[in-house]
């Protein structure tokens, strides 16, 4: 097979996981808020970790956990993880130097993060334990990961033939994901009252770059060549 027709079939595969990272995150937490018994899941104050605790009646930081489908929360962190970090090294012939070796680490934190919280689980028990701080690094580091990562390619996109539309859309997906993750763990108030809010901001960016890239890779005709770095300038004068 022609070394171009193989990057482009990589590129198509990376691009449907990414898509079905996306979506599959975002069904599998609305099937799991509907079974909620709370007596109502509230997206503004309950956290998404609390969906996949295990444990019925649990009380958590003042919130009591009642998530019955919690199984189907934790397949979508761990389904998240992998199908990140699979595009990822789907796409490392997409990159050179420094900027690969970047991205493989960014998308191998950002999966390894999400796995954790999705074996790892939220609980009272975790939290007396010492279990909950495995939890805590896992979400830090998925929500850090994935939206430098949108970051890197708001602002390295062209190296990487990405489209304008959506290295712009990267950049911004990942300043509003990173400060929203900065306010959740700033403003305790808002965190006690209302956390869902920040907390959803700092995950849904990278859900929606995820969406945004699959559709991206799965729509383009061919297998465009990246930039070379001489030409880099140019390409950013132009209008």
């Amino acid at each position: 097979m022609d070394v171009k027709v193989q990057k482009l079939v990589r590129e198509r595969i990376a691009g449907a996981l990414l898509l079905l990272a996306g979506v599959q995150y975002a069904v599998l937490e609305y099937l799991a808020a509907s079974a909620w018994h709370h007596p109502t899941y509230s997206y503004t104050v309950d956290f998404i970790s609390d969906l996949g605790n295990p444990v019925a009646a649990d009380v958590f930081q003042g919130r009591v956990i009642n998530s019955p489908w919690h199984v189907l929360m934790d397949i979508a962190f761990v389904a998240q993880g992998l199908l990140f970090i699979t595009a990822g090294v789907l796409l490392l012939g997409n990159g050179t130097g420094r900027l690969r070796r970047v991205l493989l680490v960014l998308a191998l934190a950002q999966g390894a993060g999400v796995i954790l919280v999705g074996f790892f689980h939220e609980s009272s028990a975790a939290l007396h334990n010492g279990v909950i701080v495995v939890h805590g690094i896992g979400a830090a580091a998925a929500i850090l990961a994935g939206n430098i990562t949108a970051l890197v390619i708001g602002a390295k996109g062209a190296r990487l033939a990405a489209p304008r539309w959506l290295r712009r859309a990267s950049t911004a997906l990942g300043v509003l994901g990173l400060a929203a993750f900065v306010l959740l763990q700033a403003d305790r108030p808002l965190y006690n009252a209302a956390g869902g809010v920040p907390e959803r901001a700092a995950v849904y960016t990278i859900l929606i770059f995820e969406v945004m890239t699959g559709a991206a890779l799965l729509t383009r005709s061919s297998s465009p060549t990246p930039l070379p770095s001489t030409h880099l300038q140019a390409e950013r004068a132009t209008p």
